[in-house]
């Protein structure tokens, strides 16, 4: 679809050792910056989670969202589709593992919409950045369990991994105190657009023009008001 978005990441690990971690999903607040609780509503026959229930933070506020999952193409890859969530009508996505010399090559395609229109540019840099995150994450946590001696598959990451040093509980999500918070996946994609083409630049600060425009233009009407009434005009 146009809204897609697709990158890639090499990692010095087996395809097996990333498609375990990836599909440990209650592993997930142990190596994700976002995520900070998780669900497995269904299991398949084999275990594995097939539908699935995330609260994260991320977009300045909490968010849950239910995701069903699809092995049929495991463990070369496997793919997912929102059931049910805050502010996104869809989430759907696939992670596919290739065998390179060195490791691993993983790909990850995401289609995100959200409930609040966006342009369609700044709906696949929300995308990119969610991905970006999601694969450096990974690669730092498969690669953090093996050494140069032993290029194997390293026990279950929930009983190696340390937490990510970014995470927070969920329920303090949003209230910790950071002297430099990073910025929000929305600030980002602004800075983004800032930082584009000519055109979408131009496009940007128009906009901004025009909100403040528009707020000086209800000030100066409220002002008017008070003074009428005021008997001042």
């Amino acid at each position: 679809m146009s809204d897609d978005a697709h990158q890639q990441i090499e990692v010095l690990a087996t395809p097996e050792r990333c498609f375990e971690l990836a599909t440990d999903f209650e592993g997930y607040p142990d190596w994700t910056s976002d995520v900070k609780t998780v669900g497995v509503l269904a299991r398949d026959a084999d275990g594995r989670g097939t539908r699935v229930e995330f609260h994260i933070a991320g977009l300045g506020r909490k968010v849950r969202y239910v995701l069903d999952y699809d092995y049929r193409d495991a463990p070369q890859a496997f793919s997912w589709s929102l059931i049910e969530g805050d502010l996104v009508r869809a989430l759907d996505g696939c992670y596919s593992f290739a065998p390179t010399d060195s490791g691993t090559l993983v790909d990850y395609t995401l289609h995100v919409d959200l409930v609040v229109p966006m342009p369609g540019l700044v709906k696949r840099k929300a995308s990119g950045m969610i991905m970006g995150n999601a694969l450096r994450d990974l690669k730092r946590a498969v690669e953090h369990e093996m050494t140069d001696d032993e290029p194997t598959i390293a026990p279950p990451v929930t009983e190696t991994t340390a937490s990510h040093p970014d995470a927070v509980a969920f329920d303090e999500a949003g209230m910790e105190e950071r002297p430099l918070p990073p910025p929000s996946i929305v600030e980002s994609v602004i800075s983004e657009l800032l930082g584009a083409v000519p055109e979408v630049r131009d496009h940007v600060l128009e906009a901004a023009d025009a909100l403040l425009d528009a707020a000086k233009a209800l000030i100066d009407a409220a002002d008017r008001v008070v003074r009428q009434q005021r008997g001042e005009e």
